[in-house]
């Protein structure tokens, strides 16, 4: 336990470590009138509307603006403490490079998938009937308005509140897995977790906020299926991409990596055979 405490205190004092609880210390300071801004928002608004949307992607936009700002901030503070410099261009560089970064792109991405949602739900909750169908593709694809109180297909029905708490552990969770977000290097794996995520919260925010539950409008004319909305689409998709992704894309990645090795101790045994 001594040791761990000694580490602990050693941990401490390095600059690293002060330069990063001052900046989490600084964005959390910089995040307290754009949280109270969200709890009026959310005291205001007894129903969710349009400019209740408008104003969170607003201040997703805003939320993603200050987490690129505190890696400038933390860039800033651990330069100071090792007592180095570096040009204003540079900081302006590592702004603009988390803004655009994978992060930032994934959670704008999923942000969207929310406001989208929302925005048909709005539309359906407006327009639609609960009673007679309205025909967008005949035999195919029809639009009417139904609630649900349950997961997926109504399964669970009526345990609102325990799946509002399970959907807002998921999102967190599926939260922590934007880390591994880009686009280039696994792109099937990246649209996979904004898809899940941006679902997750599109049906969350039902349970939380509408009293009749989940709101659902797309009605499959072809066959027997339970009515969905575009949460759940994305939800789908997400999930059968994350499974090819981990089923399929990983193993060919480890082949390629075993094939780069394999030809890096080839071109070494090469190399060593001409010496």
């Amino acid at each position: 336990m001594k040791k761990i405490f000694d580490k602990l205190k050693q941990l401490a004092k390095t600059s690293l470590f002060k330069a990063s609880i001052w900046s989490i210390l600084i964005t959390l300071l910089i995040f307290v009138p754009f949280f109270i801004l969200a709890i009026i928002l959310f005291m205001q608004y007894s129903y969710l509307t349009l400019g209740f949307w408008l104003t969170i992607l607003i201040l997703m936009i805003i939320f993603i603006v200050i987490i690129a700002f505190s890696n400038v901030i933390y860039t800033k503070l651990l330069n100071n403490y090792e007592n180095k410099t570096l040009p204003k261009k540079e900081y302006l560089n590592i702004f603009v490079k988390e803004l655009l970064g994978p992060f930032g792109v994934g959670l704008l991405i999923a942000g969207c998938i929310v406001f989208f949602d929302q925005l048909t739900k709005l539309i359906a909750i407006n327009h639609l009937s609960e009673i007679e169908s309205t025909v967008f593709i005949k035999n195919v694809l029809h639009w009417r308005l139904a609630y649900n109180k349950g997961a997926a297909w109504s399964m669970c029905s009526g345990h609102t509140d325990i799946l509002a708490i399970i959907s807002l552990i998921a999102s967190f969770v599926i939260f922590y897995f934007m880390k591994d977000f880009n686009l280039k290097k696994k792109p099937l794996y990246s649209i996979a977790i904004v898809f899940i995520l941006g679902g997750t919260i599109g049906n969350m925010i039902d349970r939380f906020f509408r009293m009749e539950g989940v709101v659902d409008f797309i009605e499959l004319g072809f066959m027997d299926f339970p009515i969905f909305n575009l949460a759940d689409s994305f939800l789908v998709v997400g999930t059968i991409l994350l499974m090819i992704s981990i089923l399929f894309m990983d193993s060919l990645h480890l082949k390629k990596e075993k094939k780069v090795e394999n030809q890096n101790e080839i071109a070494e045994q090469v190399g060593e055979k001409n010496d």
